[in-house]
């Protein structure tokens, strides 16, 4: 779900002319308790469809530009720059990440802006089970309107194909599953099912990226070997108990999830105004104690990934198995920057 100002930023357009869309039912949007309006990502896409179809002003919009600069700028360099970022277990800072390249902080920075020109956003890896939050992912063989589901716990809403709805809800552990899916049309529930981890791609464009031609690769032989290669040695830790957290681990949690580069002075600054008097010393301690050390944050994953439209097609597979082949599965196919997420159920 994205702001209004997200949205803008993403299609090339202001703020207020957003709202307009919005208002004249030309964007859908949901509102939250507190009356703010929330974008769902699949409506972006669709009016990022219509923007491609046509020059706003004159001009590119933004997501023909991220799309055109990631194949302008994107070099085996970044590319190594980015695989380093994940590799990283918990949170590196820009001078963990120059100590390791062997560079200036300076030059870091300027890496990680290119990246982000290219269209690649970070965040932080969070294990939402450890938060005391569980997954809830439901498929309807109908599309229905946001205002005809639960809205509360909602996190992604998409229509999919040939017909029916995706649903993502977080809800606490403690939360009645029953009292979301009793208000859902039992006639077009399809199924539903409880994630307790989830996993996040880490490309590797060293492998799945021709930077000559500027394509994506879909090397099956080459996966079909990588997947070969992982079986019986990769493993999945099925979550501990969740952790004990507070309001202050959550809205530090809420930051670093927008923007795992952030100082820990701006998140106190942030934090502030939520009408917190909070010290420095006491956000450091959390962000230490209670996410670090617990493995609530794991790393860094990436929020979006600079797909050309051809590839930009969502598809939703389920499936089970033999544990050993299912994570040397999974884990193969979140090398490949067309595969972003991996819902486990143990």
């Amino acid at each position: 779900m994205l702001t209004p100002k997200e949205v803008a930023s993403s299609i090339g357009v202001s703020y207020w002319t957003v709202l307009r869309m919005i208002k004249r039912g030309e964007l859908k949007a949901l509102r939250t308790p507190g009356g703010h309006y929330r974008v769902p990502i699949y409506a972006l896409e669709q009016q990022s469809v219509m923007f491609r179809q046509r020059r706003v002003y004159g001009k590119m919009t933004a997501v023909e530009k991220n799309i055109e600069a990631f194949r302008k700028y994107f070099t085996p360099d970044l590319a190594r720059i980015l695989e380093i970022i994940q590799s990283y277990q918990g949170l590196p800072t820009i001078s963990d990440l120059a100590r390791t390249l062997n560079v200036h902080i300076s030059s870091i920075w300027y890496k990680i802006k290119r990246l982000r020109t290219g269209g690649f956003a970070f965040g932080a890896d969070v294990d939402h089970y450890k938060l005391g939050l569980i997954k809830l992912l439901v498929f309807l063989d109908r599309v229905l309107s946001p205002s005809e589901i639960p809205s509360t716990f909602l996190r992604y809403y998409a229509p999919v194909v040939p017909k029916g709805l995706f649903l993502i809800y977080y809800l606490p552990l403690t939360y009645d599953i029953e009292d979301i899916l009793k208000h859902l049309p039992k006639t077009y529930l399809e199924q539903y099912w409880i994630v307790e981890e989830t996993y996040y791609s880490k490309p590797k464009y060293s492998m799945y990226y021709n930077f000559n031609e500027k394509q994506i690769l879909f090397n099956w032989s080459l996966m079909e070997r990588r997947f070969h290669e992982k079986l019986g040695k990769v493993m999945f830790i099925k979550p501990e108990a969740p952790s004990r957290v507070d309001l202050i681990d959550l809205l530090i949690v809420k930051e670093l999830e927008k923007n795992p580069f952030i100082s820990l002075r701006e998140v106190q600054l942030k934090i502030r105004m939520h009408g917190i008097n909070i010290k420095y010393s006491r956000v450091l301690r959390h962000f230490k104690n209670h996410l670090l050390n617990r493995g609530v944050i794991r790393g860094i994953k990436l929020r979006l990934i600079p797909l050309p439209s051809e590839y930009n097609t969502l598809f939703i597979a389920r499936i089970s198995g033999e544990s050993t082949a299912l994570f040397s599965l999974i884990s193969t196919l979140l090398e490949h920057p067309a595969f972003t997420t991996a819902n486990v159920s143990f």
